[in-house]
């Protein structure tokens, strides 16, 4: 469960970004299949969209609802003082 909330506090930003972008700044080490992305995509958590090769992933506003349900912008955040995220 980490790791998904990992992944909606890095695109809780509002940026779009590529998979290996968001494993980067979320801090991730594994590789992350499409199927982990898929099911937040399916869960209308995040968007994907295809521009020419690349696939770029946004928050939705269900993603963003989350965010702030389980505290990923604030102080209390369960990520806080773990030094995971290379955004904070």
């Amino acid at each position: 469960m980490e790791m998904y909330l990992a992944v909606i506090k890095v695109l809780e930003s509002g940026e779009t970004m590529a998979q290996k972008q968001i494993m980067r700044k979320a801090g991730i080490n594994l590789v992350l299949t499409k199927e982990f992305f898929d099911f937040l995509v399916n869960l209308d958590i995040i968007t994907e969209e295809t521009f020419g090769s690349k696939v770029m992933y946004s928050i939705t506003h269900k993603g963003q609802r989350l965010s702030v349900y389980f505290g990923l912008n604030d102080n209390n955040s369960i990520f806080n003082g773990t030094g995971i995220f290379r955004i904070d």
